[in-house]
C-alpha cells in the first residue's frame, strides 16, 4: 500500500507540457496550471477559471455553512481540479484522490484519514438533499490547493497556486537535432574547457523543471536539503543519490531502471526505458533552446531572468559596484520564464547532475557522448543561487566530487524518446583518503582565512604555507579598489606570480599526501593567486579538503575550480564558515569526518597519539585515545596546567580552556595508569591507584611510561603537556 500511495504522489509533481511535442507513454491527465474555482454560498453556480458551470447539474446544490464551518458539495470541484470521488454506501466513506494524495472521510465522522493516517476534523461530513457536504479547508490545504474566504462576498476561492501538480511521465520531448556546443572564444568571461565542437543528440524527454523536495521525498523517504520547501528543488544530494532517485522511480512508476550499481561503478543500460540523468551534451541542447547567446535569454542577466549571484552583472564594467539582486536562497522550480523548449531554471537556482564524468571535449564531431569512462569529478550544469552570472551560462561546466552532496546541485530526470542500444559503464578514480603527511596551504587577504587556517594548524599539528601574491594587491581590507583589481582577475582567469612557493622556505610538495586548500570566496571562485598556485603543481593522487571564508555565497564554484585545475586529486566535504565565525566544535568536527586529526605530522605510521607532560625533575608520556575529549586537548597543546593529589588514588589538573564531553567515551573502570575526564568537574584525573568504576568518567587514554613519578609528587607541582612529534 505505501508503495502506491507513493507513486500517486510521483505522478502528481512534475509540470504537464507540450511545449516541443508530446507527453511520454503511461501519461495521466490532470488539471492545467494556476486552476481557480470560485463558489458562493446558496449559488449554484461556480466559476472555473472565469467561466461558470452549475455545480451540480439538474440538482441545483450549493454550498453551505454550518457549524461556522464552510461545507461543499465536493465531486465537481475535485473532478474539475483533475482529482478523483469514490463513494462505498455500504460503508458511507468517501474517497478523494489528487496530487497523489488519498482522503477518506466517512459521513457523520470526525476522523478523517489522509495517506492512511488519522487526523481529527472541527465538523464532520454530512449529507444533505441526497449529496455529500464535505469540510472544504481540511481536504484543501491536504491537497496542497490554495483556499480563502471572503466573509463580504460570502465566496470561497479554490486555487492550485504554482505548484504544478501533474504527473511524472508529462515530460517534454525535446526532438533531437544537431548544435555547437561550447562557447565561442570571444563569449565573455567563458572557460577554456568549452571547446565548441558539433555535436548529434537523439530525441529525448526532459522534465520542464528540477525535481522538488517533496517529488524528491515522495520516491526517497527523505529530503536533505538545506534550504527547505516543498516546492523548491531538491540540493544538497551526491551524484549517486540522484542515480538512485532515478532508478527509484523507474520501479515506481513500472519501468526499467537504467542503472546497475556495483560500488562506486555505475552501469547504464541505454536501451532501459525509465529515469535517467541526461548526458552534459543532452542538458546543454536542452538548455540553449535553439539559441547561441550565452544564455538561452540573450547576452545578458537580469534579475528577472534567472536566481544568481547577479550582484556585478555580466560583461560589464569591473568597478566592483553592485548593480543587481541578489535572493541568497533558492525559489520554486518553475519560478522565471521557461526557455523556448518549455524548461524552467535552467539557468541558475539549482545546479544539476548530469552523466558524464569531467574532462576535455576535443574538437571532434561526435554523435550522442557520454564523455569519459572514468574520472575523479562528475559534472553538474547550470549554476546554483550562489554562482556568478558567467557560471550559469549555457556552456559552463562544473565539476564536482561524486560522492560528496552540495547544498547547490540538484537534478532534472529525463527518459529516452527515441530506440538505444548498448551499455555505458561510469568507474570512479577518485579513491584516495587522507593519509600521510598534512600540508595546510591558504590565502588570505584580510585576516579571516588565517585565523581559519590557524584553528586548523592547532587542532592537527600540520605544516603550513601561505600564499601571497608577488605584487600585493592596492588594499589589505574589503575595499571598492580591492574589489575592483580582484573582479578584473577573476574576468580573465588570471595567474599573477607569487611571493614564494613551499619550496622556497624548505617545504617539499611531494612529502606531503593530503593538502588542506583554503581561501576567501571572491566573485564565487577562488582569489587568482590560489589559481597559480594550484596551476604550479601535480595533485595527481593528493587528497585536498576546501574551507573558505566568506560573507555569505558559500563556496560558490571554489570547489569546482579546484578540481578542474587539480582533475586527478581527490576532494573531501568542504568547510565554509562567515567571515571571522569560528566555530571550533564545528571546525573540529569537520577534521573528524574527514579523517584528518592526528593525521598531520603526528607520527601518522604509528597510529597513535601521544603527549609528555614534563615537571620539575619528572616526565611522563601518555599514549591518547582518539575521541572528541582528547581532541580538544590536542588543540591546547601546549599548555601548562597545575596537578594536585586526590583522595590518595588519582592526579588532577584543570585545562586552561574546558574540554570537550565524548559521550560515547563515557563509563571507565579506572586502574592504574588510566587517564581520563571527570566531566562533573570537568578535570582532568591520572589514576595511580585502583577506584570503584563510574559514567561520570570519560577515558581519555593510558600512562605508558613515568606514572611512578607522577604519583611520587607530595604536593602541587606545574606540568607542561605537549605533543610527542
Amino acid at each position: 500500500m505505501k508503495k502506491a500511495i507513493s507513486l500517486l504522489l510521483i505522478c502528481s509533481l512534475f509540470m504537464l507540457c507540450s511545449v516541443t511535442g508530446c507527453a511520454a507513454e503511461n501519461n495521466t491527465e490532470q488539471a492545467a496550471v494556476n486552476t481557480e474555482i470560485i463558489l458562493r454560498i446558496g449559488d449554484p453556480i461556480m466559476t472555473v477559471n472565469g467561466e461558470e458551470q452549475e455545480i451540480d447539474p439538474g440538482i441545483g446544490t450549493a454550498p453551505i455553512v454550518e457549524n461556522d464551518r464552510t461545507l461543499l458539495p465536493i465531486r465537481a470541484i475535485i473532478e474539475a481540479f483533475g482529482g478523483t470521488v469514490g463513494w462505498n454506501a455500504d460503508t458511507r466513506e468517501v474517497t478523494l484522490g489528487y496530487g497523489g494524495r488519498e482522503i477518506i472521510l466517512t459521513i457523520d465522522s470526525m476522523t478523517a484519514y489522509l495517506d492512511g493516517e488519522a487526523q481529527a476534523l472541527d465538523t464532520a461530513p454530512v449529507v444533505r438533499n441526497d449529496r455529500m457536504m464535505l469540510p472544504i479547508r481540511f481536504i484543501a490545504e491536504s491537497f496542497g490547493l490554495g483556499v480563502e474566504w471572503n466573509g463580504d462576498t460570502q465566496e470561497v476561492a479554490i486555487t492550485t497556486g504554482n505548484t504544478v501538480p501533474t504527473a511524472a511521465s508529462d515530460m517534454i520531448l525535446i526532438d533531437g537535432g544537431t548544435f555547437t556546443m561550447g562557447s565561442p572564444s570571444d563569449e565573455p568571461e567563458r572557460y577554456a574547457d568549452e571547446v565548441q565542437h558539433t555535436v548529434t543528440v537523439a530525441s529525448f524527454y526532459m522534465s520542464p523543471t528540477e525535481v522538488s523536495q517533496a517529488q524528491y521525498e515522495a520516491v526517497m523517504g527523505e529530503n536533505p536539503s538545506e534550504n527547505q520547501g516543498d516546492d523548491l528543488p531538491v540540493e544538497n544530494i551526491t551524484w549517486y543519490d540522484a542515480i538512485e532517485y532515478c532508478n527509484a522511480l523507474s520501479e515506481a512508476e513500472g519501468l526499467t531502471p537504467c542503472y546497475t550499481v556495483s560500488g562506486d561503478t555505475v552501469t547504464w543500460d541505454r536501451s532501459a526505458n525509465g529515469y535517467r540523468l541526461p548526458t552534459e551534451a543532452e542538458w546543454e541542447y536542452a538548455c540553449r533552446a535553439g539559441t547561441d547567446t550565452p544564455f538561452s535569454f540573450g547576452d545578458y542577466v537580469n534579475d528577472s531572468d534567472a536566481n544568481c549571484y547577479n550582484a556585478y552583472g555580466y560583461n560589464n564594467d569591473a568597478s566592483g559596484s553592485w548593480v543587481n539582486g541578489y535572493l541568497e536562497h533558492t525559489v520554486s522550480v518553475n519560478e522565471y520564464s521557461a526557455n523556448a523548449y518549455g524548461l524552467y531554471t535552467m539557468h541558475g537556482n539549482a545546479a544539476e547532475w548530469v552523466w558524464d564524468w569531467y574532462g576535455d571535449y576535443g574538437t571532434d564531431e561526435t554523435t550522442a557522448p557520454t564523455g569519459p569512462e572514468s574520472g575523479n569529478y562528475k559534472i553538474a550544469r547550470g549554476g546554483g543561487w550562489n554562482d556568478m552570472p558567467k557560471h550559469i551560462r549555457s556552456a559552463y561546466r562544473m565539476a564536482h566530487p561524486a560522492d560528496v552532496p552540495f547544498y547547490s546541485i540538484g537534478m532534472r530526470p529525463v527518459r529516452n524518446a527515441d530506440t538505444a542500444a548498448g551499455t555505458v559503464t561510469s568507474i570512479n578514480n577518485a579513491t584516495a583518503e587522507p593519509h600521510g603527511n598534512t600540508l595546510i596551504v591558504y590565502f588570505s587577504q584580510t585576516g579571516n582565512t588565517q585565523g581559519f587556517a590557524e584553528i586548523i594548524s592547532e587542532m592537527t599539528g600540520a605544516d603550513m604555507f601561505r600564499i601571497e601574491r608577488a605584487e600585493p594587491y592596492s588594499a589589505t581590507h574589503n575595499s571598492q579598489g580591492l574589489y575592483a583589481e580582484a573582479l578584473e582577475e577573476y574576468r580573465e582567469n588570471a595567474s599573477p606570480e607569487l611571493a614564494a612557493y613551499p619550496e622556497d622556505i624548505g617545504l617539499n610538495m611531494e612529502d606531503y599526501d593530503t593538502i588542506i586548500l583554503g581561501c576567501s570566496n571572491w566573485w564565487a571562485s577562488i582569489p587568482a593567486p590560489v589559481r597559480t598556485f594550484l596551476e604550479h603543481y601535480d595533485f595527481s593522487d593528493k587528497t585536498i579538503i576546501p574551507f573558505c571564508s566568506m560573507g555569505g555565497g558559500r563556496f560558490g564554484q571554489i570547489i569546482s575550480t579546484i578540481a578542474k585545475l587539480a582533475p586527478n586529486s581527490t576532494i573531501k566535504e568542504g568547510l565554509s564558515v562567515t567571515y571571522s565565525s569560528y566555530d571550533r566544535d564545528e571546525i573540529e568536527q569537520w577534521l573528524t569526518d574527514n579523517s584528518v586529526i592526528g593525521a598531520g605530522n603526528n607520527s601518522a605510521e604509528s597510529g597513535e597519539t601521544t603527549v609528555s607532560l614534563s615537571w620539575n625533575g619528572g616526565e611522563a608520556v601518555i599514549a591518547l585515545e582518539d575521541n572528541a575529549t582528547t581532541r580538544s586537548l590536542l588543540a591546547q597543546l601546549p599548555t601548562t596546567v597545575t596537578f594536585e593529589d586526590f583522595n590518595n588514588t588519582e592526579k588532577i589538573a584543570y585545562p586552561v580552556s574546558e574540554l570537550s564531553v565524548d559521550d560515547s567515551a563515557r563509563g571507565c573502570d579506572p586502574e592504574p595508569g588510566t587517564v581520563t575526564l571527570y566531566a562533573p568537574w570537568g578535570n582532568i584525573a591520572i589514576f595511580y591507584e585502583d577506584w570503584s568504576a563510574s559514567n561520570e568518567l570519560v577515558m581519555m587514554g593510558q600512562v605508558v611510561s613515568g606514572l611512578d613519578a607522577l604519583s611520587s609528587m607530595s604536593s602541587d607541582f606545574e606540568v607542561t603537556i605537549e605533543l610527542v612529534e
